[in-house]
């Protein structure tokens, strides 16, 4: 099937994209469950559970505390957003990762479901913020469960943190941006002929059939749609050789910028980033304002979609 697309003129042909990379998963980005199992009530160790608060709710890793995605859409996050092209404000980040009892010495190990990427909001968020020594759990909840390993109901309650003067606490997570990791819309537009964007959302959005809330549907032109599932599968990451594959279909390589993005800029196009970056790609960026900006902008093109299966 072809997309064809206003900008670049570009059909996503298969058969059409050059370029081959061949990957490797680098250590230091996953963890297994059996590691997991002697940290869980390591003092230094801080794990997140990033699912919703009902699942929290219902059983979770024991020791481990809830950051749901939600807590990052507040109305003034999404005017944080508007304005500085990213997810929250440094301020705000202080409190949500003090609050969970991450400091500078802690180790954060963070998981979700497999059935969507959660893990990697909270990943990319430390790392936008100058925390790096995280670590996702690969196979996520349901691997755990499966393997036999402890879950609780117990919610996890982490010391508060003190108060100084005026009644401001000190939190022990400083934030320290890193405004590198993100692609504004501006650098977007200045940028557009030099990189490649990736939308990591489902075919149905891509081509604007779902336009799941957007002011528009569609894509942002001269994207190339992989949908995160055709990387991750039924884990949290495919095999280095599934995704070399995948990668070489659709002729991503190391040479050009990588923008990721997919409708709220947290999610599948953190996803996106979070997998390039365990493969060793230096030059990837996740677009904060994704298709919610994009499309609320009437002056901007739309991706021109033709020769839509009569099937969707």
């Amino acid at each position: 099937m072809c997309i064809l697309l206003v900008l670049y003129a570009g059909c996503q042909k298969v058969e059409e994209q050059k370029g081959s990379v061949e990957i490797k998963i680098l250590p230091g980005y996953l963890v297994e469950s059996e590691e997991l199992t002697s940290s869980t009530n390591s003092p230094d160790v801080v794990i997140v559970d990033a699912r919703s608060a009902e699942k929290y709710q219902t059983a979770h890793i024991p020791n481990a505390v809830n950051i749901p995605k939600t807590v990052f859409r507040t109305p003034e996050d999404l005017e944080y957003k508007k304005n500085n092209g990213f997810a929250i404000s440094p301020e705000k980040t202080e409190k949500v990762f003090g609050d969970a009892g991450i400091g500078a010495d802690s180790r954060v190990i963070v998981y979700d479901s497999i059935t969507f990427p959660d893990a990697s909001i909270i990943w990319t968020l430390l790392k936008y913020y100058g925390h790096d020594n995280v670590q996702v759990l690969k196979g996520g909840y349901e691997k755990w469960v499966s393997e036999g390993h402890p879950v609780t109901q117990e919610i996890k309650i982490p010391p508060h943190p003190p108060l100084l003067k005026g009644g401001r606490e000190d939190y022990p997570f400083k934030a320290k941006p890193k405004p590198e990791m993100v692609a504004t819309l501006s650098w977007i537009l200045n940028k557009k002929k030099d990189m490649t964007i990736l939308d990591m959302r489902s075919f149905a959005e891509y081509i604007g059939t779902n336009t799941a809330g957007n002011k528009r549907g569609g894509s942002i032109p001269g994207a190339i749609n992989i949908e995160w599932v055709e990387l991750a599968g039924d884990s949290t990451i495919k095999s280095a050789e599934e995704i070399q594959r995948v990668l070489n279909k659709y002729g991503i390589n190391k040479e050009k910028e990588i923008v990721t993005y997919c409708n709220w800029g947290i999610g599948r196009s953190t996803y996106g980033f979070m997998l390039l970056k365990m493969l060793g790609f230096e030059k990837v960026r996740v677009y904060g304002g994704s298709m919610e900006e994009w499309s609320a902008k009437a002056d901007l093109p739309i991706g021109d979609v033709k020769n839509i299966p009569a099937d969707l």
